[in-house]
């Protein structure tokens, strides 16, 4: 990976934003700025955390799609529109109307890149046609694709265009609204943008410039911009720095929020000085079946089976401490507003899965990643399975490997733990188990069944996308979620709630959005409001 260092500005944040709560899916008007002092309330100078790893360049085509890589970038780069607790916000626009299959959108007066080139609306258009061509790592317009749904688009000057869809539905404004705009100057050469890293290649329209960002130590330096035009950071720099321990260095003062281990929170919560972060069931593991590489599991008696062989509750007591619970068959966390209580219940029945399982001479290779928690579901899933009459072989590689494996169809039963299990389940579910929208995009998180297809599980899936009345869609929903539950195209293992720990009299702005938990990874939590 290539190493860079840009001059910092000098720093001078002026401005204090007060982001909207809120808005009608028809339209939304941005508040007024108001002046401020040099360093307002809540600002700090530097926010540090834990770093170590290498997740990409932090721009849209060379990030990792996992939520760590796209975070970084989106430090880096700014869409349209935001997500706060409650709804969608303006991020780099101010306004938005529809009407039918339009969507206009108005930026910011002072939108601009951090080479200080003016953000237009003719960049909005261009970022549409490249990612046509090249899409990015995270493509919400579903870019270079049948799917793409962007019709055309009409600039009407330049800080108002009008993007026409082909068939609006529940999410279509959200997903207008997520991509990252890029400048047109750097990229309209680039070729191939995916390798490059000449001039500009890191240059974002987002709060925070990268000035700093070294692959192999896994470090990453970003600064703030002067004068952002969508609000204020919250931060002079934010620097994730390499560390061995994450919960030792937090506590010699080298990182100012990490994760705090579920037997270990109570003996914390007595520190007045902490603040929290609750991640409820938002980390799941799923075991994927590759059912083209295992046909004989087609049979659902098998599928079922296999629940019954599996002891998930030992993944919540050894594995996670207690700190979660075993996973719903419909794939959405209990403790989700949409979540269905009618899910089958598929308990731990040893006696059952070995009657059915024993005299099948079954053998399957059980991909997983060497580490973390997923070293030891696997173990666990292993010796369940193998005391059932099926003997499993486990390949372990490192994460990057086994989600490039799992993307290829590369395996016969896979373990993916991803976080995100609290994000928004009708924008997700669809593309994990739709026969025609699963398995795109190249996240592991999203990949479904392999050689398995149910047109009833498409059909509700592909629905509730459709609807957009609330309660309309959450009922399309929660069928869906029981057929998945009855036909088992996959496997749900357990969903792990985790804790953030932080310093209060260091920064005290970390939030969570209505669809995503990741304080840490949530660009407004950078940002004063």
């Amino acid at each position: 990976m290539h190493r860079i260092r840009i001059l910092s500005a000098v720093l001078a944040l002026v401005l204090l934003v007060s982001l909207a709560a809120g808005c009608s899916a028809a339209s939304y008007e941005a508040p007024a700025y108001g002046a401020d002092s040099a360093h307002p309330d809540g600002w700090v100078e530097v926010l540090r955390l834990e770093g170590g790893t290498d997740w990409g360049a932090p721009n849209p085509f060379q990030c990792q799609s996992r939520g760590p890589g796209t975070a970084k970038m989106e430090l880096a780069y700014a869409s349209l529109l935001e997500k706060d607790e409650t709804g969608d916000i303006g991020w780099l626009a101010e306004s938005w109307t529809v009407e039918g299959n339009d969507y206009t959108f108005t930026l910011r007066q002072g939108a601009a890149f951090q080479d200080g080139q003016p953000l237009t609306t003719d960049d909005v258009a261009f970022t549409i046609d490249y990612y046509n061509a090249h899409p990015p790592v995270s493509n919400p317009l579903a870019a270079g694709t049948e799917a793409c749904i962007v019709d055309h688009y009409t600039v009407v000057d330049e800080r108002t265009i009008t993007l026409t869809v082909k068939s609006p539905d529940g999410d279509t404004l959200s997903n207008l609204g997520s991509f990252e705009i890029i400048p047109r100057h750097v990229w309209e050469p680039v070729e191939d943008p995916y390798t490059y890293t000449g001039e500009g290649w890191l240059t974002g329209s987002g709060a925070y410039a990268c000035t700093a960002y070294d692959g192999p130590t896994g470090s990453y330096e970003f600064t703030a911009v002067e004068d952002f035009c969508a609000g204020t950071p919250a931060a002079g720099r934010i620097q994730f720095v390499p560390v061995s321990d994450a919960l030792l260095a937090f506590e010699n003062g080298e990182i100012d929020i990490t994760s705090v281990p579920a037997d270990l929170l109570s003996q914390y919560q007595a520190d007045e000085t902490l603040g929290f972060v609750e991640k409820a069931n938002d980390m799941g593991y799923k075991l994927l079946i590759n059912f083209e590489q295992c046909p004989e599991f087609l049979d659902i008696a098998l599928r079922q089976a296999v629940y019954a062989a599996l002891d998930r509750q030992a993944v919540v007591n050894k594995v996670f401490r207690g700190a979660g619970s075993v996973g719903s068959a419909g794939y959405v966390p209990r403790t989700s507003l949409y979540y269905s209580p009618d899910c089958v219940e598929y308990d731990y029945d040893p006696d059952a899965a070995r009657a059915v399982l024993a005299d099948k001479n079954l053998s399957v290779t059980l991909l997983a990643a060497d580490s973390g928690n997923d070293v030891a579901i696997a173990e666990l899933i292993k010796i369940d399975l193998e005391a059932a009459g099926v003997a499993v072989t486990v390949e372990s590689y490192d994460s990057a490997t086994r989600d490039s494996m799992v993307n290829a169809g590369d395996y016969q039963f896979a373990l993916v733990g991803n976080g995100g299990w609290g994000n928004n389940p009708p924008t997700y579910l669809r593309t994990i188990f739709s026969d025609i929208s699963k398995n795109q995009g190249g996240n592991p998180h999203s990949m479904g069944p392999i050689g398995y297809e149910n047109a009833q599980i498409t059909e509700l899936a592909e629905a509730q996308k459709l609807e957009t009345d609330f309660e309309a869609r959450k009922a399309i929903f929660q069928e869906l979620q029981v057929l998945i539950s009855q036909e088992i195209p996959l496997i749900v293992i357990a969903n792990q709630s985790s804790y953030s720990m932080y310093r209060k009299d260091v920064y005290d702005g970390w939030m969570k959005t209505y669809a995503y938990q990741q304080a840490e990874q949530n660009r407004l939590s950078y940002m004063l409001r």
